[in-house]
């Protein structure tokens, strides 16, 4: 699924995030092949081969987009992610180039950039006890008592509450690093953007 960030605090704070249709990572039956970096030390890989199935994920930590949460009948959440590759520094301004050759001087805006080529989406388990850390969301309702409060722990039931309610500030255009341990989601850390 492509997202788009414009206006993500309203039209008067408006941010961007690129999407690009580049060829960054190619499918394959038995899952998606490596994304090729400019330099490995500068993005977050989330698109591996057999990392995304519909039986269990591969451990590790990856950057996705969260669509959707939903609660089972067991207490586990079920999360409906979007992977993603999120470049910074060199590697963004260098991906950036590449996708927009007649904006290449200009560089990645805000020195990030995220590709998201593949519409495809995954479902994942996370238990009640998962670790989530989130760094803007809607406290109150109300705009000006949106803040950033870096690395606020939440609960994952709080998380769904925050996916559930998206009126002034919409969880699901922000990207997420996800850390997998046994198949399920075991972290959740939001990505601040500017």
């Amino acid at each position: 699924m492509m997202k788009t960030m414009m206006g993500i605090l309203g039209a008067g704070a408006a941010s961007l995030i690129f999407l690009t249709s580049a060829s960054v990572g190619t499918a394959t039956p038995g899952g998606i092949e490596k994304a090729q970096t400019v330099q490995a030390a500068t993005v977050t890989t989330s698109v591996a081969k057999d990392t995304y199935s519909d039986t269990t994920p591969a451990d590790g930590t990856f950057t996705v987009f969260i669509n959707k949460i939903d609660r089972d009948d067991n207490g586990s959440y079920k999360l409906t992610i979007d992977p993603i590759n999120w470049y910074t520094g060199e590697a963004a301004n260098k991906m950036f180039a590449k996708d927009n050759p007649e904006n290449a001087d200009m560089g990645a805006p805000d020195d990030y950039y995220i590709v998201n080529d593949d519409t495809r989406t995954y479902n994942y388990t996370a238990p009640a006890s998962a670790d989530v850390l989130m760094q803007i969301y809607d406290h109150t309702g109300r705009w000006e008592d949106i803040d950033t409060k870096w690395n606020e722990p939440v609960s994952m039931s709080k998380l769904k509450a925050i996916f559930q309610k998206p009126d002034m500030l919409d969880p699901t255009v922000f990207p997420y690093h996800i850390t997998v341990k046994n198949g399920e989601i075991v972290k959740i850390v939001q990505q601040f953007i500017p």
